[in-house]
Order: structure tokens, then sequence, then C-alpha cells
């Protein structure tokens, strides 16, 4: 499986490179970072051009540039090379925060990564020469988010029977997903399908924990330690926070480190697990849908919320921080969340559904495309926030397809594509002179075109 363009996306949501300054008062690159990108094993480069990059913030920003990326080399008042790009990316420009990605290559075959990068970090693409401004083309070795499945087996030998009216365990092949309590995710559901879903990388993190801690003699701490040790291995976490499972290695924390697997979160990380810090843009299963798990109150899905909660904010007391040292955290997810909050403005050139009913719009060939009301909700992951209320239409073109250019009619289902919305009759006619919001995707996290249009 080669996920390069997801994961070079992964690596753009983290990491910024160089363009036109956003503040006006900065004129010239405050400084650059050069770095090897995990994901990609490409050489790339950060420009930083906001007044809020003190020279602090860049040391510390490249000294991490990627997750799982070896520290890069901070050199003040110098820019990124631009002799050889593919184009650059312009991230929160015209804030304080203002940075630009440089993606180096002089081979075309490379500009659709970078493109698909920029998007999901949320930037403007401005591609060079080489990239000559075409739209992007799906690489061929892309492979697209995989839609959860549910997958029904029967129960290992010596198990007892599954919840399901015949006896077998029925269990979402999702991120959010769980199967049932007491059993292990990876042998009722495949792993496979979660790398599609979330950006996947590699960066196992020691525990540490001494050898008289006094956690080793708690009964009570070590009866709950079993049992959250329990509930991820029965969660599609379990697919990247295990040794054995994830593909090259765990993503930080893992359930096989030595020691005390929980020494191996960071406090973000486990102020997420608590539920102190939002992921609500993960998405979220009912319990009754998932086994009985849920993801509302804690990041973890969780068959006793509550219990869950206890158990890491006492870990976290005991690393002397409580929750309102994340009151100011940012919501995890990324682009994710970056998403949910999204405010569209109006479409430019001819994006939008034209006189004719055609839907038109910008950066490339499209896997999910919504037509909504200009007040809906931005469209995210499912299982439930990917159908927000005020959807008009939708498409999606399932993984096994390739996906569709512009210039398709409105209320109708492509060759290739599966209509989500509505499920039955037409699409809601659009009335003239009425504002819509057209919402185009890559792919889930990825998006082309976001914009408010005027129906003819």
């Amino acid at each position: 499986m080669n996920n390069t363009p997801l994961l070079l996306a992964c690596c753009a949501a983290f990491v910024g490179c160089a363009a036109p300054a956003a503040d006006p008062n900065i004129a010239e690159p405050l400084g650059r970072c050069s770095y090897i990108n995990s994901f990609s094993d490409d050489a790339e480069c950060r420009d930083y051009y906001g007044s809020n990059w003190t020279l602090e913030a860049m040391q510390d920003q490249c000294a991490a540039p990627v997750p799982g990326s070896d520290p890069g080399l901070f050199e003040a008042d110098l820019g990124c090379d631009r002799a050889a790009i593919l184009g650059e990316c312009r991230v929160d420009e015209g804030t304080v925060d203002a940075s630009v990605i440089v993606f180096p290559g002089e081979d075309p075959e490379g500009c659709s990564g970078a493109n698909i990068g920029c998007g999901f970090a949320g930037g403007e693409f401005v591609p060079s020469a080489v990239c000559g401004g075409v739209d992007p083309v799906q690489p061929t070795d892309y492979v697209p988010f995989e839609p959860p499945v549910q997958v029904c087996v029967d129960p290992l030998p010596g198990e007892p029977a599954g919840m399901s009216e015949d006896g077998q365990v029925c269990t979402w092949e999702a991120i959010s997903g769980s199967t049932e309590e007491g059993r292990h995710f990876a042998d009722y559901a495949s792993c496979e399908p979660i790398f599609t879903q979330r950006p996947y990388w590699s960066a196992a993190v020691e525990a540490d924990t001494p050898e008289d801690d006094p956690r080793y003699d708690d009964a009570a701490w070590q009866e709950d330690f079993d049992w959250i040790t329990g509930q991820v291995e029965a969660s599609a976490c379990i697919c990247c926070h295990s040794s054995e499972l994830a593909p090259s290695g765990p993503s930080g924390w893992f359930l096989e480190a030595e020691g005390l697997w929980v020494d191996t979160l960071d406090d973000d990380g486990m102020a997420m697990l608590a539920g102190w810090i939002d992921s609500t843009a993960f998405g979220a299963y009912e319990p009754e849908d998932n086994n009985g798990f849920e993801r509302i109150i804690t990041g973890l899905p969780s068959t006793d919320p509550e219990r869950t909660r206890a158990f890491f904010e006492g870990e976290l007391a005991r690393r002397g921080v409580s929750e309102s040292d994340f009151a100011d955290a940012a919501p995890f997810g990324g682009p994710l969340a970056d998403q949910l909050v999204f405010e569209p403005e109006a479409c430019a050139d001819s994006s939008g559904v034209d006189a004719a009913g055609t839907v038109r719009w910008a950066g490339g060939a499209a896997r999910y495309l919504y037509v909504l009301e200009a007040d809906a909700m931005n469209p995210g992951v499912p299982p439930n926030l990917d159908l927000p209320d005020g959807t008009l239409w939708r498409v999606d073109v399932p993984p096994e397809n390739d996906a569709i250019p512009s210039g398709v009619a409105y209320g109708s289902t492509p060759e290739g594509t599966v209509r989500v919305a509505p499920l039955l009759g037409e699409a809601q006619p659009l009335l003239a002179g009425e504002r819509y919001y057209l919402y185009v995707l890559f792919d889930v996290a990825q998006p082309l075109t976001r914009c408010l249009f005027t129906a003819p």
C-alpha cells in the first residue's frame, strides 16, 4: 500500500513553506527549517513569515517539523531555496502565524501530491512552472479513504457467541469502531481500511517507568489498568498503537512498551483520551451501533466512559497537570478539526451551479461532491459528521473507481459514483437568486472547493 499523497497531506498539516509575507511588516522570511519528511522521505523546507514566529518558536517547531521525523536544521534570516521546486503552499496567509511549505523537485509526477498536501493543510497551492498550474490528476498508486463497513464473523474457537441474533460478532471497520468488549479488534476486523482513514505515522515512545513505581503493587490501579488495556484492544485504536499491528511501528504510544504503556502517552494525548481536549472531528458511533462503546465523553471508545475518564484523570493528576491546563488547547484532528469550523466565502471564477445545472469546481478531480443549503454545517468524517442537515445532493466515488472531473449535472448520479443524498427521488431544485454551499473534496479531509454560490 502506498499512501504517499495522504501522508504528504498529513505532513502539510503540521508544517508549512514561502511566498509574499503574510504580515505587511515582514517582507522577508524570519528563518527557514530544512528537514527530511518522515512520510515521503523527501527533503522539504519551511519559511516563517508571521510576526508570531519568535526565534524560540521557530527553533521549537524545527526541532520536530513532522511527527516521527528527525529534527530539522533551523537557520535564522534565511529563506528556502527555490531553484527547483514543484510549488509553494501558503499557509495562514495574512495572519501572524503565516508560513510557507516549499516542495522541492523537478518531476511533474510529484505535482499532485504537493497540491493535495497543501489542500489538506488548508493552504493555497501555487505551482511552479514544472507543475504548470494544471489541475492535478489522481496518482496511480494513491489509496483512497475506505468508507466504514460492518463485518460479521463467527467468534474465535473457545470464545462465547457474539451479540448478534445469529451469534456472530459484528464490528465496524472504522477508526471510531470497536468490537465486542473482551475481544480483540484485529481478530474480528481488518486494520487495512483504518490506515486509509487517518494519517499514519511511526514514532515509538518508550515508557521509562521506574522499576519501583508504586502502581505495580497497587491492586486497584492494576485492575483499572487491565480494563483500560482491554478497552484499547477492542477498539480500532489498536491498529496504530500496537507494535505488532502498525505496519512500520506504532504511532507514539503503544501497548507493548516495556513498563506501563500509559507512560508512553504525552500530556496532550492523555488529556484527549480523558475528554479534556475535544476530539469531535474524529467522528463517533452511537453506543448501540458500536457494541456498547461510545466516544463522546472521552477520546477513547469505552463501555464505561466515566471509569475511563477517572483513570486518565488520575494519571494526569499524577503528572501534576489539571484540566484547566488544557483550556486553550486546540481540538484534536488537525485539518479534520479545521474543516468543521471553516467559514466559506463567495465562489470565485465559474465554481458553482450554472444556468444549465452544471456543477463546476476548481482544483481537480473529486471523490465527494456536495451541494448544501447555505447555512449548513461543514461535512466531516463518517459515521456522524459526513451528512449534515441541509445536504441537498451528495455523490461519492467508491474507492475502486476513479475520481470525477468538474462539469457534472446537479442532481445526477455520474457514472462510477454512488448517490448518498437524496437516497430516493429527485434532488431539491435550486431556486434562482438563492445562495447555496458547494463543497467538493478530493478525498475525505482533502477539500478542493468550498464556497457559496447564487443559483442563476
